[in-house]
């Protein structure tokens, strides 16, 4: 007799194992569709930031890069950059550059202050022009003829020159001495009754010649024109009465030297008949000027020839004057 074959009861603690069999292994989402998912979250994210981002894109200057400087003071810090330093510079430069062009340069002449300077009819004098000087008494002592950078004029035996410097060559050779020495006392009187009529502001020198030029040079410095003040014009009194009338006379190179300064005007003083310029001589020196007016004077005995000498021509040459002084009208200033 054939028997039913047994069941196998499972024990509880196969269960598990029976069910997992069962299912099968879990099923995983493909590579792709989660990078789909990751990138779409982005967009999404960016789109909704984008919708409530304000509208409008402010604009900004161009700002230069550079070293941002901090400065603290009384617990309060400023910062500033290079910039606002060039800045700086730059109106330092320019108020400089505007101070500079109103000064003269060493070799100008003075500017004319009476220019600048308000007058008493000026409003800026508050209505009271009785109250304040002018612009020339301020600068020149109450003579505005005398204001700075002014022409001044004048003679020297009855020859006139104009200008602001001046340079007077007198003749000094023995000859000079003659007549009782009146000849040089009188050319000493002219020249410094000449001075008296320049300012501070107007330039002279002194040219005392025989064989050789003996020239005012109170500094002991390279020879050039001096400023007509006080103090100078007192050394140069002094100067010219120490001359003594001796030697020679040779006119070229006490001349040279006098064009050399570039004056306004030459007053150029001699008796001497001989040795006269000769024509080249009277060439030379007209090349030689650049611009200066020669006057000159001449001393002689009795009336004046009518006939021109190398004096006249010299002037005229020259853009001067010319006069004839007879020394035996001169009266003794000794």
């Amino acid at each position: 007799m054939t028997s039913a074959p047994a069941t196998k009861r499972s024990s509880p603690d196969s269960a598990p194992e029976r069910v997992v069999q069962t299912l099968g292994p879990a099923r995983r989402l493909p590579a792709w569709m989660l990078s789909f998912v990751f990138h779409a979250s982005i967009l999404v994210v960016l789109a909704y930031t984008l919708r409530f981002a304000p509208r409008g894109v402010a604009v900004e200057p161009d700002r230069s890069v550079g070293i941002a400087l901090v400065k603290q003071q009384e617990g309060r810090r400023e910062y500033y950059d290079q910039s606002d330093e060039s800045n700086g510079q730059s109106s330092s430069s320019q108020t400089s550059q505007s101070r500079d062009s109103v000064l003269p340069a060493e070799d100008e002449t003075p500017v004319d202050l009476a220019s600048v300077l308000p007058s008493t009819a000026s409003p800026l004098a508050g209505g009271s022009s009785s109250s304040l000087p002018g612009a020339g008494e301020m600068i020149g002592g109450g003579r505005v003829n005398r204001a700075v950078g002014g022409v001044a004029q004048t003679k020297v035996f009855g020859v006139a020159g104009e200008g602001t410097r001046f340079v007077y060559v007198f003749d000094r050779s023995g000859s000079m001495n003659g007549f009782g020495g009146r000849p040089l006392a009188s050319a000493q009187a002219e020249l410094l009754a000449s001075l008296d009529d320049l300012d501070r502001v107007h330039q002279f020198q002194i040219i005392f010649y025989n064989e050789q030029p003996q020239i005012f040079n109170p500094d002991r410095s390279t020879p050039r024109l001096v400023w007509a003040d006080d103090a100078s014009k007192e050394k140069a009194r002094r100067f010219v009465r120490g001359i003594r009338a001796d030697g020679g006379t040779r006119h070229v190179a006490a001349l040279k030297l006098a064009l050399g300064m570039r004056p306004d005007v030459i007053f150029f003083l001699t008796d001497a008949d001989e040795p006269r310029l000769s024509v080249e001589e009277l060439t030379s020196i007209r090349r030689l000027n650049r611009g200066s007016s020669i006057n000159t004077i001449e001393f002689g005995f009795g009336p004046q020839s009518s006939r021109s000498n190398f004096l006249t021509r010299l002037a005229q040459e020259n853009g001067g004057r010319h006069a004839y002084v007879d020394v035996s009208r001169l009266r003794n200033r000794r």
